[in-house]
């Protein structure tokens, strides 16, 4: 992982990973299905969203194609704006993963383009569809207010515990953007990290080498940890 790559991740993964959880929570258990010449991906009978596709991931060799480079499918161009503004950020900012067609999913796998590419676009979560010999990834679009929304502060402490044990990153700018993100007011304190939106409060406290050791939670003066 380039570390430009490394850096972008740790900046958009825990508001992307908010949006997961609370896309999760909305679709459930639906099967899923994606309409090329319509644009939209619908889970079950009741849940319809447009998308932008991103690439694919292939079981074979484990590899990650990105959509703007899968010419030999003819993709609908419409379906392309996410990921060529994707290309032209990596062309900006010397991000080889956002400009190289096709890498091993050791360097970066779908998930975490796709949650990248989640947190620069607001508006939109993302979903992984497996088939036969890989999946498909997509970002999905114009989902209800409470998916893309700020989340409770508690939900913030499961996000930030749950991004930290699952993905090496950078812990420090992963708190600060996200908690930024969530509408937070920080104020650094040497290891420590207060935030307060309205009368909740967070403090994270970062060890010696910049990781979250400890995340204390108080919710209109009642303390939880």
């Amino acid at each position: 992982m380039s570390p430009e790559f490394a850096s972008l991740l740790s900046q958009n993964i825990g508001v992307s990973f908010a949006k997961q959880i609370a896309f999760a929570d909305l679709i459930g258990e639906r099967n899923w299905g994606v309409s090329m010449s319509e644009g939209v991906a619908t889970f079950g009978t009741d849940l319809s969203f447009p998308i932008q596709l991103l690439g694919t991931e292939a079981d074979g060799d484990a590899s990650w194609l990105w959509a703007w480079a899968n010419e030999q499918s003819n993709l609908p161009p419409n379906l392309l704006k996410a990921c060529n503004e994707c290309y032209d950020l990596g062309s900006t900012q010397q991000v080889p993963e956002f400009t190289d067609r096709s890498f091993s999913q050791n360097i970066a796998d779908g998930h975490m383009i796709a949650l990248v590419a989640s947190g620069l676009h607001p508006n939109c979560c993302y979903y992984r569809g497996p088939y036969d010999g890989g999946a498909l990834f997509f970002l999905v679009c114009d989902v209800p207010r409470d998916v893309v929304g700020p989340v409770a502060p508690e939900r913030a402490v499961t996000v930030m515990t749950e991004v930290i044990s699952q993905f090496e990153i950078n812990h420090r700018d992963m708190a600060d953007s996200f908690l930024r993100s969530q509408g937070f007011t920080l104020q650094p304190a040497g290891n420590r990290l207060d935030a307060r939106r309205d009368k909740d409060s967070l403090t994270v406290t970062f060890d010696s080498m910049q990781r979250i050791n400890k995340i204390d939670c108080t919710l209109n003066s009642a303390e939880a940890t």
